[in-house]
């Protein structure tokens, strides 16, 4: 039956797209340059699997200290405007909301079945959905190292950078909470990895790649079909990618009748809420009091998924705070931070010079200059923190930086990453510790213990009591470093 479906479509290809300019103009790149580079050995996959329980063993380390704030799984916006204790929930049961499944398009049904699993053998639920994100942040991290080997980086170079990729704030700050990025995240280095694979994989393989990348996240997929674009002809891209469509509308219908409230991706209707979190809309309503800032979003995207910003609390409206990281800038007479920018500027710099000289990669490299375009695009209007979503860019970020070695000076780079790891990876640990300070401080205060938990909101429950919603905070003082919980700064 498939044999005849996939010859009825060769016929009808070649009567109709294959004769058009367009199917000659793509077909017409050279692929075949991508696989002369030597295969990956054993002694890759070696290192790739320490690098497996590198990337586990900073998941446990992360978690070791979001854990000192035991409600930042019980209630929104502690940890820099985390869904938190949605998605534990997602992981674990099928009751409960689901309703994000309007832009995660299957990530229940992904990872029901493991969060179940470990559940039954005897985790508590909080429990099993950490331990899924620390399996899966460590599965990314050896993920990262391989393909940073089909770049063509020698082993030692190629070890830098996976550390880099561990050591940036997105890296720290995601990998200690369970929420839907790491899943993303794995989802964006696969399809990486994908793309630069020497030999041309089964086309199997390739919808599977493009099914994880849409089920975890619908504005992801753009990643997979760049992938594909470099590997694949015209022909079997569009069949792919229809297929792979197919079976996401599948088993999201499958996901609808099995876990509670989970909304189809394909609707319109819920598509169209997404535009409430464009901050130019936001900005327009009056909602988003900062104002659509491109350059603050940029900022976010290019230094602070890198290199840790300070976090404040933010007051959005009378009946939530949040913690977030967006416009904030390192406190006066700081130089760890500093120096630390300046690094990794200059690196990723470098690295995108090496990568416009590197002519073997040029079709590989164009495609992840589309992704980091159409990821720059999207998050220039989308979400009040960028630093949110970090984890779906940060791994095309670090990959640029790594071509550094191709450029000219190619140990003046490396000498950059030592210091970016350093330097670095300190001001992101020392931020990502005041963040849980921070957090706990919230979690201390009676008007987000009940405004803001899962639970009330979920039900859709008022506050037990009106006068929280003529409270007006200090913000910029409010649980920041030697503040307590008692010093708020209230004013009714």
């Amino acid at each position: 039956m498939l044999s005849a479906l996939r010859s009825r479509y060769d016929k009808t290809f070649d009567a109709s797209i294959g004769r058009l300019w367009i199917a000659r103009l793509w077909d017409r790149f050279d692929r075949d340059a991508l696989s002369t580079r030597p295969m990956l050995v054993r002694t890759d996959v070696l290192i790739a699997l320490c690098f497996a329980v590198v990337g586990s063993a900073v998941s446990v380390w992360a978690f070791s200290q979001t854990n000192r704030v035991p409600e930042l799984h019980t209630m929104f916006n502690l940890w820099i405007h985390a869904d938190s204790a949605r998605v534990a929930e997602n992981i674990v049961t099928t009751g409960g909301d689901h309703g994000r499944t309007s832009v995660h398009p299957l990530f229940s049904i992904l990872t029901y079945p493991f969060g179940a699993l470990l559940t039954a053998l005897g985790l508590a639920p909080l429990t099993a959905a950490k331990t899924l994100v620390v399996i899966v942040m460590g599965a990314t991290t050896a993920m990262f190292s391989l393909t940073t080997r089909l770049v063509g980086l020698p082993r030692f170079v190629s070890a830098a950078f996976t550390l880099l990729f561990t050591a940036t704030a997105s890296f720290l700050y995601w990998s200690g909470v369970v929420e839907t990025f790491p899943f993303s995240c794995f989802a964006v280095v696969t399809s990486l990895f994908m793309m630069l694979r020497v030999n041309t994989p089964h086309w199997g393989w390739w919808v599977l790649v493009n099914v994880l990348t849409i089920g975890v996240l619908i504005t992801n997929w753009v990643i997979a079909l760049v992938a594909m674009a470099v590997r694949l002809k015209l022909k079997p891209f569009i069949a792919i990618a229809v297929s792979s469509f197919a079976l996401v509308i599948v088993l999201a219908v499958i996901q609808n009748l099995c876990f509670e409230k989970a909304a189809l991706f394909f609707n319109p209707h819920t598509l169209t809420r997404e535009a409430a979190y464009f901050q130019t809309n936001m900005a327009a309503e009056g909602t988003y009091e900062q104002g659509w800032q491109p350059a603050a979003n940029l900022r976010s995207m290019y230094v602070t998924t890198v290199v840790a910003m300070p976090v404040e609390v933010q007051q959005q409206t009378h009946m939530r705070l949040a913690t977030t990281n967006q416009n904030t800038a390192f406190r006066e007479g700081e130089i760890i931070p500093v120096i630390a920018v300046i690094s990794w500027v200059v690196l990723f710099g470098m690295g995108v010079w090496g990568a416009i000289l590197r002519s073997s990669l040029r079709l590989p490299v164009i495609g992840a200059a589309l992704m980091l375009t159409a990821q720059t695009i999207l998050h220039l209007i989308y979400g009040e923190v960028t630093f949110l979503y970090s984890l779906s860019f940060m791994p095309l970020i670090i990959l640029f930086a790594s071509m550094s070695w191709f450029a000219p000076y190619r140990y003046v780079g490396l000498g950059l990453v030592v210091l970016v790891i350093a330097f670095g990876g300190l001001n992101n640990v020392r931020r990502l510790q005041e963040t849980v300070s921070i957090g706990d401080c919230l979690s201390d205060i009676d008007f987000v213990r009940q405004g803001q938990t899962w639970d009330l909101i979920r039900d859709a429950k008022p506050p037990e009591t009106s006068d929280y919603q003529t409270l007006d905070f200090d913000t910029e003082n409010l649980c920041q470093p030697g503040s307590t919980p008692d010093e708020v700064g209230v004013q009714p």
